[in-house]
């Protein structure tokens, strides 16, 4: 549940943000845009709910639970070694892979 909430609280603060930019944009032209980006960042902060961070739910995981990430990520970097992971996320693609088992476990461990 917390990685829903996570990502509807980015949602929400993204959509105020572009939608104040896009209006700014078209009322005043590039300085306008600068001005509803701004609003639109401090709306979207104000009015999403508390979410937390991808990091804060890693953190709170039990030992049990980070054994099973890192059996997890050892799976699909193919390795045990910090040389190998280094090496997988230097590509673009392998890199939001592992940021979406990262994201899918934490969810799965968490009950989202």
């Amino acid at each position: 549940m917390r990685c829903f909430q996570s990502g509807l609280g980015i949602f929400k603060q993204v959509a105020w943000a572009a939608g104040c930019t896009a209006v700014g944009g078209i009322v005043g032209g590039p300085v306008g845009a600068m001005a509803g980006g701004l609003v639109g960042s401090f709306l979207g902060y104000r009015l999403s709910s508390d979410y937390d961070s991808l990091i804060t739910v890693l953190q709170e995981l039990t030992d049990d639970e980070k054994a099973d990430l890192v059996k997890k990520v050892q799976e699909l970097v193919g390795s045990t070694t910090i040389e190998a992971l280094t090496r997988f996320i230097g590509c673009q693609v392998q890199r939001e892979n592992l940021l979406n088992l990262l994201r899918s476990a934490a969810q799965d461990l968490k009950g989202g």
